[in-house]
């Protein structure tokens, strides 16, 4: 049977995919950048997310049965889709990377100070690991069933933070240069959309699906942005200190002692997206992978990735911090080139195709 996942398990996993690596540590980042104006980096950023969505739609709609790579190697050639694909699979690595950090990070804070780093990494690869093996249809049906949950406990910590409410956050209060700065910065955080290009041939997908694929996603747009606003009003200048947005905006208020550790809801949603994100991000690189290898089955590419992914967390020059910096410069170019130039290009080879072809 061919895994497929109807339009709304694609508008769970796209919408819940739009937490990645924004939720901890990034408002603080964008405050370094860019003081409380990281707020409108942000929405900025997340109108990027949206135009690749749009590009979705539309190569989803013109081609429903295609793959993304077929797609390409149709109107650029076999060449481009090789170039663009292995272009794709780096861009995944670092983004698992990116998320497997930050994720160990805020548990080793927020849960437990002494937990090793191997044992954080064998129960997150035994995750993805299965994730993958089973397909992506029980990956959209985890999505499904664990949706709600997550986004009511997000629009229950907005709620509670609103307790924490200071002041009105200080806007337009960083040279033009700084908003530059941080958005080249933090353009490797978004870009999440990428994802569905991949996943495009295994999604049952109708023109009236559109709208339900935005409902989804402007309700994480919605969360993300009330959730950076809450940041910042209630740490202002202090924001560049709080590395667990979600967890830090309702843990310092002398209002919520007597109830005792209420960051557990942030914790278990944080859990609970961890594991869904990174085994999303895992069988988006393996088909990457198996595209570009055809002749390996997903076992093989599995155990290729597995060995990959553990030699380098394994190494010394990769941690935390390397990898948050490696993301802000490097990797910075990296996302210019997927999330703006080359989606761009594509679409201007299908326009271009379609004219010559009438």
């Amino acid at each position: 049977m061919k895994q497929t996942l109807s339009s709304r398990q694609g508008a769970i996993l796209a919408s819940l995919l739009l937490f990645a690596n924004k939720i901890l540590v990034l408002p603080s980042l964008l405050y370094e950048n860019s003081k409380a104006d990281g707020f409108f980096i942000l929405i900025i950023l997340l109108g990027v997310e949206l135009c690749l969505l749009a590009l979705f739609f539309n190569i989803k709609t013109a081609h429903p049965n295609l793959s993304f790579y077929d797609v390409i190697k149709k109107y650029i050639g076999i060449v481009g889709a090789k170039i663009f694909y292995s272009l794709l699979l780096i861009y995944f690595f670092f983004k698992i990377m990116l998320l497997f950090n930050i994720s160990y990070m805020y548990f080793h804070v927020q849960v437990y100070i002494d937990v090793a780093y191997y044992l954080f990494l064998f129960a997150f690869l035994v995750v993805m690991n299965s994730s993958v093996l089973r397909g992506i249809r029980p990956i959209g049906r985890g999505a499904e069933f664990f949706y709600f949950f997550i986004i009511g406990c997000m629009f229950f910590i907005i709620l509670l933070s609103f307790a924490n409410f200071d002041r009105f956050p200080l806007f337009f209060d960083s040279p033009p240069a700084q908003y530059f700065k941080g958005l080249f910065s933090n353009l490797f955080c978004f870009g999440d959309m990428l994802v569905l290009f991949v996943l495009m041939d295994k999604i049952e997908f109708k023109k009236k699906d559109e709208t339900k694929f935005f409902k989804y996603i402007g309700a994480s747009v919605v969360i993300l942005i009330l959730i950076y606003f809450m940041f910042y009003s209630i740490f202002g200048q202090t924001s560049f200190i709080h590395k667990n947005a979600i967890s830090d905006i309702i843990t310092f208020s002398y209002r919520f002692i007597d109830l005792g550790r209420l960051d557990i809801i942030a914790i278990v949603t944080v859990m609970f997206l961890s594991f869904l994100q990174l085994s999303i991000y895992c069988y988006a690189l393996c088909e990457c992978f198996m595209k570009l290898f055809s002749k390996l089955s997903i076992v093989y590419t599995i155990v290729v990735f597995d060995a990959v992914f553990i030699a380098v967390v394994a190494s010394s020059l990769v941690n935390y911090l390397t990898v948050i910096n490696l993301g802000m410069n490097v990797m910075g170019y990296f996302a210019i080139v997927l999330h703006l130039i080359l989606p761009i290009l594509v679409l201007c080879f299908i326009k271009f195709s379609h004219r010559r072809q009438q």
